[in-house]
């Protein structure tokens, strides 16, 4: 109970830190001082992801369970080609998490995808299988590289 704590007041400020310091995932934390010259803005990806499958396997326990997640990454952007990394954490019960709380999330970066055009068969591998039985939240983030 208090590791899950821990990990929930953890997230809480990554979540404040990214909004209120405008942070991204490769801004380097500082104090931003909101409307003053040091702002950094923080720009909405111009990507989706969608179509999500996840790959099946027969755990060590005998049960069906999943390593590998595989989605279609789509540019919104209507003029511009982007690359996005796009980044996956797996819920279970009992609120443990694939990758484990406080470790870094599974990522893929993609290549650079053609204005309103779409990736398939983006695939992101975790460390340790997770019962597809248990699987309670999926989280996903993208941020847009360039």
């Amino acid at each position: 109970m208090k590791m899950s704590l821990i990990a929930i007041i953890g997230v809480a400020v990554l979540v404040v830190s990214t909004i209120g310091f405008g942070a991204s995932l490769s801004t380097n934390p500082g104090i931003n001082r909101i409307g003053a010259s040091d702002n950094q803005a923080v720009a909405a990806a111009r990507g989706n992801v969608t179509a999500l499958a996840w790959t099946e396997e027969v755990n060590s326990s005998g049960n069906v369970a999943t390593k590998q997640i595989i989605f279609t990454v789509g540019n919104e952007d209507t003029s511009n080609a982007h690359s996005f990394e796009v980044c996956a954490v797996l819920e279970a019960p009992a609120l443990t998490y694939q990758p484990a709380a406080g470790a870094p999330p599974a990522c893929n970066s993609t290549s650079s995808i053609a204005a309103s055009a779409k990736l398939t068969l983006v695939g992101i591998n975790f460390t340790n299988t997770v019962e597809v039985s248990d699987i309670a939240n999926i989280s996903f983030s993208i941020e847009e590289l360039n």
